[in-house]
């Protein structure tokens, strides 16, 4: 999977969308016309005294801009199970993406911007699910601040929604360097996450790279949660 983004990087320039955060959306979309490569890496790891039992999730995506304030992106997920003594490697399924900022940056008093998704796993008798989001964001000179109100919506029965959030504060040190903090949560759950995120692009736009760590605040959550995205614009 790295290998086949690494390679897209040489097909030229073209705008990227960096990710100050890794698990909080910001306030932007791809320029229209132009496409992005990107894959996600997310370790996670229940209870940290048992370290040999972890998930890995990989999602490889696909971006492309409709205009410049409306993109689509298309998601192909796997997953990997290791334990002491066994190790399964799997295909998830996929999900449908799309974004819609309401306005240009800074005309409303809080940047908004609309998300919705469709997610299909491997089983093919269950319908899948909806998954809903409201962006808010707001750039003060260096420093960045969004949040994520989210609402997933199963097909088969739309009563059992899940409702949580994302939110990040990032600093931005250098036009190259972002750095922050991230905090997530399940409403209802006791699944509470907080932790540093960084974010590093490439001088000419040709790339960039996001690692987060989020550690889980209560025994309701993962103990520990690692993840990397990588975007190649094209």
């Amino acid at each position: 999977m790295l290998a086949a983004l690494m390679t897209t990087a040489a097909a030229g320039p073209a705008k990227a969308d960096p990710r100050t955060f890794v698990w909080t959306y910001e306030y932007m979309t791809m320029h229209a016309g132009k496409a992005e490569l990107g894959y996600y890496a997310t370790a996670e790891v229940a209870d940290t005294s048992v370290p040999e039992n972890s998930t890995w999730k990989h999602r490889v995506e696909l971006e492309y801009g409709l205009t410049d304030r409306t993109d689509l992106s298309l998601y192909q997920m796997f997953s990997q199970a290791s334990t002491a003594t066994t190790n399964t490697f799997r295909y998830d399924g996929m999900k449908l993406r799309a974004r819609h900022r309401l306005a240009e940056k800074g005309e409303l008093p809080l940047d908004t911007l609309l998300y919705a998704e469709y997610k299909r796993g491997t089983d093919l008798s269950a319908q899948g699910s909806l998954e809903a989001k409201l962006i808010l964001a707001k750039d003060l000179g260096r420093l960045r601040l969004a949040y994520n109100q989210v609402a997933e919506f199963p097909l088969e029965r739309p009563s059992d929604a899940e409702h949580r959030f994302s939110a990040g504060a990032g600093w931005k040190f250098t036009d190259t360097v972002r750095a922050g903090l991230e905090a997530t949560g399940v409403y209802g759950a006791d699944k509470y996450n907080l932790g540093p995120t960084v974010n590093f692009r490439a001088p000419d736009m040709k790339g960039w790279v996001s690692l987060g760590q989020l550690y889980g605040l209560n025994p309701g959550s993962k103990d520990s949660q690692t993840r990397l995205l990588l975007g190649v614009p094209f």
